[in-house]
């Protein structure tokens, strides 16, 4: 999908006028490009949700809800964490949680610290409670040591990677570094449109197709020339 992205982006911005892209550039707005995706998609599962709570959306295959929270799973993970005199901390990959369970009970987190100090004498291991704050939770009762948690990680950051031969940037995913696109495979076609965009080039996604071939055939006699 990476490589896909940048020869497309490529393709059609490296002119006299644009100058050469640089592959940095396109990570960059693939990055920004994949982010808001990723919060497009919380909106629009909420959004579904509440129409379908109205009947106003079908079931089965043609759930559109369960589509969209398919590809918002793609983020999904679980991750035991230790807890330490009831403060456990919040790893760095974690972007939104969905639930924390201590042993078979869901860990209740308050809306405020009023709220946590008002639920505190009536916390225990059957009902635990926990407050997050910048980048920690705090939990009640004292005696959890360690829960698991499940919760949306950050979008991984795609990076090309690439050999320079003869002034030209060659795609090299055997180098060091190599991340590809985190994203849902379904977004493939509307994220390369969305990139496209940053670089001041407007594509239908009709159009996308018949780019993609002509691409491939540009590419094919270059090498049937050189």
């Amino acid at each position: 999908m990476l490589n896909r992205v940048h020869r497309t982006v490529k393709f059609l911005a490296n002119t006299e006028g644009r100058g050469n892209v640089k592959p940095e550039n396109i990570d960059f707005a693939i990055h920004n490009k994949v982010l808001e995706k990723y919060e497009e998609l919380l909106f629009d599962v909420n959004r579904l949700v509440n129409r379908q709570n109205r009947g106003l959306v079908n079931g089965a295959l043609e759930n559109i809800t369960d589509k969209v929270r398919e590809k918002i799973q793609h983020y999904l993970e679980e991750q035991d964490v230790t807890v330490t005199d009831g403060i456990m901390g919040i790893p760095s990959k974690v972007r939104y949680f969905d639930t924390i369970l201590y042993k078979e009970t869901y860990i209740e987190l308050c809306k405020n610290n009023k709220q946590f100090i008002l639920s505190k004498s009536e916390a225990n291991e059957e009902n635990p409670i926990g407050l997050k704050t910048s980048n920690k939770i705090k939990v009640i009762p004292l005696t959890l040591d360690s829960v698991t948690i499940s919760y949306l990680r950050n979008p991984i950051v795609a990076k090309w990677t690439y050999t320079v031969l003869s002034g030209v940037e060659m795609y090299d995913p055997g180098k060091s570094g190599f991340k590809e696109i985190d994203i849902h495979p379904s977004e493939e076609d509307d994220l390369i449109i969305r990139v496209l965009q940053s670089f001041g080039i407007n594509l239908k996604e009709k159009d996308l197709q018949v780019l993609t071939e002509k691409i491939k055939n540009t590419e094919f006699n270059q090498e049937i020339t050189n």
